[in-house]
């Protein structure tokens, strides 16, 4: 009979190699079982694919459905930090041009009032923080609509996976109220230097916080605010490209050729060799440069989507 301690490794430099190899081996596996677990521990699963000149949103089906809206329902559930949330993550795939894909908030910061069975606009002091790497943002309920945040640098991949930190916390840094807090975004993706489009912003959707830390505002309460749709005006990219296509083909004096659309300064906008430029922000149209000079307001953009039949 051979005992083991007559088969020693220790006796054997090979065997010992061997064994060595076969721990950090099984060492390594773990490793990246491990990553891959954590990497995929977060809901909801944010997903997006690039096809047919599209971004498509919830491919992952973890969202909700709000009125005509996708609502990702994020939870700040962990007990030692109940305010913040970093495993929720936004993926993509098929992003095959490249650039930098950031998200852009398309609505300042609501509040769901159980009082008042609504989602209040204004009057409430928290803020959202969305922190990816060193880049930060802060939307408050009357600041930080159109700003972009960084998602991810694409170089050798047409797919992603990144866990930006969402926090709620009060302006003055107080801990925030239980119950609900939303914000509108897009993904939209452009070049490395920022000016050009290169995936042409997602339809909007919606970040729903969900905060219980004191025991004060339930799933079920949850529940009876998302069947609520906020009253607010989202921008649509693609009727505001419809009419800026129509624009250059009626104005022709002013919008003489066609144009690509950018983000110049918060603005949705193309511009000119005349040095025009023609834009939308807040849900009003906008002139700059050549004949009109500094940047002209010519009202709601509603009111020229009906002029042009849109």
């Amino acid at each position: 009979m051979i005992h083991f301690d007559e088969f020693s490794l220790e006796k054997s430099p090979e065997h010992q190699n061997l064994y060595k190899f076969i721990s950090l081996f099984i060492g390594f596996l773990l490793f990246l079982l491990s990553i891959t677990t954590m990497a995929h521990e977060g809901e909801p699963n944010m997903a997006f694919a690039w096809r047919d000149g599209n971004i498509e949103v919830d491919i992952a089906q973890q969202g909700r459905v709000l009125g005509g809206y996708k609502a990702f329902v994020i939870s700040f559930a962990d007990s030692f930090t109940p305010y913040r949330m970093g495993d929720s993550g936004f993926t993509g795939s098929g992003f095959d041009q490249g650039g930098i894909i950031s998200y852009q908030t398309e609505s300042t910061l609501l509040k769901w009032s159980e009082e008042q069975s609504a989602w209040l606009q204004a009057g409430f002091a928290e803020q959202l923080v969305i922190s990816r790497l060193s880049d930060e943002k802060k939307v408050t309920d009357n600041e930080g609509n159109g700003l972009q945040g960084f998602i991810t640098n694409l170089t050798t991949s047409s797919s992603f996976e990144a866990h930006p930190v969402f926090r709620i916390q009060k302006t003055d840094d107080a801990l925030p109220d239980d119950g609900a807090y939303m914000v509108f975004i897009n993904i939209l993706g452009v070049d490395e230097s920022g000016e050009n489009i290169l995936y042409k912003p997602s339809v909007p959707f919606a970040l729903v916080f969900h905060i219980n830390a004191q025991a004060n505002f339930d799933r079920l309460a949850l529940a009876q605010a998302l069947k609520v749709v906020p009253e607010i005006q989202l921008n649509d990219y693609t009727r505001m490209d419809m009419l800026f296509d129509w624009a250059e083909l009626q104005v022709t004096e002013l919008f003489p050729h066609s144009a690509e659309s950018r983000f110049i300064f918060g603005y949705y906008a193309r511009c000119y060799a005349n040095s025009v430029c023609l834009g939308s922000k807040d849900g009003k149209i906008y002139t700059a440069g050549g004949v009109f000079g500094g940047i002209t307001e010519h009202g709601s953009i509603e009111t020229f989507y009906e002029i042009a039949g849109l």
